[in-house]
């Protein structure tokens, strides 16, 4: 997120999006759509996951450490699912930040999490393996995984696993302003006041499922020789070179503090956290390119960041990848809530992305006019959901917001929903 997240409470008229075609209808969107409180009562919330076990129940994270159930009857458990001692004091940016279920939960009880550690002891992800999957308290093995360290702020922390069943993990540059130590470009390890950084303004791919008798020196996130909890999957870029960490998949990011895989065809979608002026999301389609870099901090969106320049043809001139969507920071907007690419039961809805703004407290839909282009437009949904940190979906498809300011969970809704839909995307 972004550390200026003070709470603006209003309806806001959109203006100055970049628009990459022609306005598509308003009619593809329904004109009763709206969002239905679903729970309340949380504790500075910023993440919402199904475990997709057929259960119904969608687990929520709370920034000071502890994961809440809500059940298939839409309430939300008294008893935290679990719960760990986290650095959450700072601002919004620490805490426990991402949760990721195995595809087989259901069957091997195992998700992983990331959070922020207390002092100079980095960003950790960890392995929980339940002995009851269908069990509401957690019970069974807890294990570290990995840790990064931290520099201070903008920590990214989302988590997902991708279609080829490997853990994805984004995480933040965490610098001063446009990131003057050069971490998000940086493939290898680098030494700032007597500190190794490594691993940051990335998003990483590791295979979770097959630890490593003997980690290799190109395996940055672990120790040359010992065991190491993950493994390197065929197909990283960065594999088998020297001086590049073998984890890396994607580079040159700010903060991915929320992003998704489209539940339908893979394709990565990205909410980067903008510097000053523009905030962006990024967009990797499943086939892939071998372009992998997005661009910070040479670039903010299509604008220069460091060094400044001219005109709007920063990728151009870096070669890095444009983002497909940015907006700038007029009307009190200042921190994209990155989201999902719609595949519920709201029909007219499939296919667009939806994110929002939390400091304007606006919710967009951008809907694909040409090509890779999209236009974004206001959801039709007033503005006044506190800070939107964040978009879960349900095993249907089902699309949530997360309030981080008032603890409350909504659900999209819409009488253009289909009330037998049930494999989650056309």
């Amino acid at each position: 997120m972004n550390t200026k997240s003070e709470i603006f409470l209003f309806a806001a008229a959109f203006c100055a999006l970049l628009a990459l075609a022609a306005l598509p209808a308003r009619a593809t969107i329904p004109g009763d759509l709206h969002l239905t409180s679903v729970a309340t009562g949380l504790n500075n919330p910023v993440a919402l996951r199904s475990p997709e076990d057929g259960s119904g129940r969608l687990f929520v994270l709370e920034r000071s450490g502890s994961i809440r159930i809500i059940n298939s009857s839409g309430v939300l458990l008294g008893t935290p699912y679990y719960t760990r001692s986290v650095d959450s004091v700072s601002d919004v940016e620490r805490g426990l930040l991402g949760i990721a279920f195995d595809p087989d939960f259901a069957s091997n009880g195992t998700l992983y999490i990331v959070y922020t550690a207390s002092g100079s002891n980095g960003e950790i992800l960890r392995r929980l393996v339940a002995s009851n999957p269908s069990a509401n308290v957690f019970s069974g093995s807890d294990t570290e995984i990995m840790r990064i360290p931290l520099f201070y702020n903008h920590n990214g922390g989302d988590i997902h696993f991708g279609p080829d069943n490997y853990l994805y993990w984004g995480t933040g540059s965490g610098t001063g302003s446009f990131d003057p130590e050069d971490l998000a470009q940086n493939l290898w390890k680098k030494n700032v006041s007597g500190t190794n950084y490594f691993l940051m303004g990335k998003i990483l791919r590791l295979d979770v499922r097959n630890p490593t008798g003997s980690a290799s020196a190109e395996m940055c996130g672990a120790t040359p020789g010992q065991p190491a909890g993950y493994s390197i999957p065929p197909g990283n870029p960065y594999a088998g070179s020297a001086n590049t960490c073998d984890e890396i998949w994607l580079y040159g990011f700010r903060n991915p503090w929320r992003w998704s895989f489209d539940r339908a065809n893979g394709d990565l979608w990205i909410g980067d956290v903008g510097e000053g002026n523009w905030e962006e999301i990024d967009y990797r389609p499943a086939a892939g390119s071998s372009n992998r870099n997005f661009g910070y901090p040479q670039c903010e969106g299509n604008h220069f960041g460091r060094p400044s320049g001219p005109g709007t043809n920063c990728p151009a001139t870096y070669g890095s990848v444009a983002p497909l969507i940015e907006y700038s920071h007029a009307d009190l907007r200042c921190s994209i809530a990155g989201g999902v690419r719609y595949r519920g039961p709201i029909a007219p809805l499939n296919g667009h992305y939806i994110f929002g703004d939390s400091c304007s407290s606006q919710i967009f839909i951008s809907s694909q006019s040409g090509g890779p282009s999209y236009t974004v437009f206001p959801s039709g949904i007033s503005a006044g959901y506190g800070t939107i940190v964040a978009f879960g979906e349900g095993q249907n498809g089902d699309l949530y917001l997360v309030d981080h300011q008032n603890g409350r969970i909504w659900r999209f809704d819409s009488s253009a929903s289909d009330p037998v839909f049930a494999n989650g995307f056309d």
